[in-house]
């Protein structure tokens, strides 16, 4: 059984007519999207009152040029860009299409759909239409590298290597708010502690693949005992 992620929700009222519009995803939203990747979204439009029809429209400006909308069923592509369904009367219905997300799409790049439902009382009528509702979005990310964290006294140094398990290259690194960076030639990434420093620090790693895309690693480090820094708590496990 497929499990459906609801996205956003719109409605409209006019008078005794009124509809609500669901938009729902096969992916979960807070998960990353994946170049090449595909999923489905359902569009349910839930009329009240007998109206002529009841429209439900995804504005297609909103979904960036990372995704493509294929295999429609029950909707069209208007010719300004908005992919909409309808319903008459009082009959539900639900209309879906595939979402491809390009081979190039950018790293970090955000879709967000965007919808509008409107009721048309009778054949000829001006619609009525709700203004253009969002709620939960998808980015993209190539791929994710766990970030890392050090555990080191006071004066402490590290070395991490300058590539992945993958393959990826590193490309640059961040200053760290307290400690010293360092990059070697070999692409390794030194950390140098403060002498006399008790917290928390971080840096960030970037690395490229082939193609050229960049993805973020966030290395924290954890200096000494934080008792002695005022505003950290030390968790002891026992």
């Amino acid at each position: 059984m497929t499990a459906w992620f609801p996205l956003v929700r719109a409605w409209v009222a006019d008078g005794p007519y009124g509809g609500v519009l669901d938009l729902a995803s096969t992916v979960d939203p807070a998960r990353p999207l994946v170049p090449g990747q595909t999923f489905r979204l359902a569009l349910t439009i839930t009329p009240s009152g007998g109206a002529y029809r009841t429209y439900g429209y995804i504005l297609d400006g909103d979904l960036s040029d990372a995704v493509t909308l294929t295999e429609l069923q029950g909707m069209r592509q208007l010719p300004n860009g908005r992919y909409a369904a309808f319903a008459s009367g009082t009959e539900a219905v639900t209309a879906t299409c595939l979402v491809e997300v390009g081979q190039d799409a950018v790293d970090g790049t955000v879709v967000l759909p965007r919808v509008v439902v409107g009721v048309m009382p009778a054949q000829g009528d001006k619609l009525v239409a709700s203004a253009g509702i969002e709620d939960q979005g998808f980015h993209v990310r190539r791929r994710v590298i766990p970030g890392r964290t050090l555990f080191l006294n006071p004066g402490g140094q590290a070395t991490l290597p300058g590539a992945t398990a993958d393959g990826l290259r590193l490309s640059a690194v961040s200053p760290a708010r307290y400690g010293m960076v360092g990059c070697a030639p070999d692409g390794t990434v030194t950390y140098q502690a403060p002498a006399s420093f008790h917290g928390y620090d971080r840096f960030t790693c970037t690395y490229e693949d082939q193609d050229g895309h960049a993805t973020a690693s966030h290395v924290i480090i954890r200096i000494g005992d934080l008792g002695l820094s005022p505003g950290a708590l030390s968790v002891h496990h026992g």
